[in-house]
């Protein structure tokens, strides 16, 4: 079983968008899995190719990398070879399977002043960088509503504890590096299909602030799971998660109403909710 699915949240009461924030206790800040050599060969790659726009820093950021670079090197992990060029970040970012992302305060509020993004989860570095937080989760519905005061409270109190959250998404496409929302929409997997061509993508997120004053370091480790595998360890919470959650709630986690009704076609549901999608007629 895929361990990290136990961290999944399928409470359908829940808010379509909400912080979750917790305290590490005894897990690590970094991780590692199988993964590792091919997730940063990936990196390596895609730096290479510079349409990908996978590292971005505004000036001035190089003391807060650096300070980066001496957090993962504290908890024995090692850092690729320096480089006259090679911005601390940067380098920091190609030696760890995470996403790292530095958020600075700037006029009252955080900005989005450097990062190594490599995986993106349907956004774009070049779009954010210099951006304020609210405006870097401008994609996001409800957003503005619920969270925006609370992020930026969040952010103004983090000490140098890392504290955690998770959020998930359904997607049809695997792949770590992406970048585009499809311009229609995601294509609707039929119920013989789903549970080996949809994938629950989840970012681990963790949170702290820097020694270097009024900077906060973001990590983004992406892990996914088929939607079989989804089902093989949390089946009953995941079916109660789809026959309960409101229209919005589904579409914040990329499921629309056709993709459910198939969703529970391939459980031998339908959802007895007409305002939804007529269960099997979708």
């Amino acid at each position: 079983m895929v361990r990290w699915l136990d961290e999944i949240d399928l409470d359908p009461s829940d808010p379509p968008v909400r912080m979750g924030v917790r305290t590490l206790g005894d897990q690590s800040w970094l991780l590692q899995d199988d993964e590792e050599e091919s997730q940063l060969a990936l990196k390596a790659k895609l730096t290479k190719d510079e349409s990908s726009e996978v590292f971005l820093a505004l000036p001035e950021s190089e003391a807060a990398g650096l300070e980066v670079c001496s957090l993962i090197t504290g908890t024995g992990r090692q850092l690729i070879p320096d480089s006259k060029d090679l911005h601390p970040l940067k380098r920091a970012g190609l030696s760890v399977q995470e996403d790292l992302c530095l958020m600075r305060r700037d006029e009252g509020c955080w900005v989005l002043a450097a990062a190594s993004l490599c995986f993106p989860s349907r956004w774009r570095l070049s779009e954010k960088i210099g951006r304020e937080i609210s405006d870097v989760h401008g994609p996001v519905t409800g957003y503005p509503e619920f969270l925006r005061k609370k992020v930026n409270s969040l952010m103004d109190r983090l000490s140098t504890t890392p504290v955690w959250r998770r959020n998930w998404f359904i997607h049809p496409d695997p792949s770590l590096y992406q970048p585009e929302r499809p311009e229609n929409g995601d294509p609707i997997i039929e119920a013989v299909h789903v549970h080996d061509e949809l994938f629950l993508r989840s970012e681990r997120q963790t949170l702290r602030s820097l020694d270097t004053a009024g900077w906060i370091l973001f990590t983004i480790k992406i892990q996914q799971a088929s939607l079989g595998e989804l089902n093989y360890a949390r089946k009953n919470d995941f079916v109660k998660w789809l026959m309960n959650v409101s229209p919005e709630g589904a579409s914040h986690k990329g499921i629309q109403p056709k993709q459910r009704a198939q969703i529970l076609r391939s459980l031998g549901l339908s959802l007895p909710n007409p305002a939804f999608g007529h269960g099997f007629d979708q």
